[in-house]
């Protein structure tokens, strides 16, 4: 087979160009950053949460920084539920805005933010694993 290569026709064995075309495969690695960059754009984007009453719709935050704050309402709604108190309200701030919630609706948030989250992760672990299985003319490919 013949091909240019710098600018010059050059006949190549199918062989050397399986070579050539692996050495220009994006890296393992390079994928596996990106499948993870993505992931984690995605999981920070939130997402809406409808609380059936007058409070309404609220733009749940899932950044860095606002799954620590899930972190410090999660600890105090489950001491709450395991004292017995599931009336206990917390206030929260959503990216819409304030809202007291109970402990019990707190965990419904947290149902939500499962069926949110988790495609993304499950997702994620098989584009890794569909990296990670790939034969480098199949990384070529992708």
């Amino acid at each position: 087979m013949q091909i240019i290569v710098d600018g010059e026709p050059r006949d190549m064995t199918s062989e050397e160009i399986t070579e050539i075309e692996a050495a220009r495969a994006p890296s393992r690695e390079g994928l596996l950053a990106v499948v993870y960059s993505e992931r984690e754009r995605r999981l920070a984007l939130g997402f809406d949460y409808d609380f059936g009453d007058v409070r309404g719709t609220h733009h749940i935050g899932t950044t860095p920084a606002d799954m620590a704050g899930w972190d410090e309402v999660s600890k105090l709604a489950s001491a709450a539920i395991a004292l017995g108190s599931s009336a206990t309200e917390i206030g929260i701030v959503t990216n819409t805005g304030p809202v007291v919630v109970t402990v019990l609706e707190w965990q419904m948030i947290l149902v939500a933010a499962g069926q949110f989250r988790q495609p993304i992760w499950h997702r994620s672990f098989e584009l890794s694993a569909q990296i990670a299985a790939a034969s480098p003319s199949e990384l070529a490919g992708i």
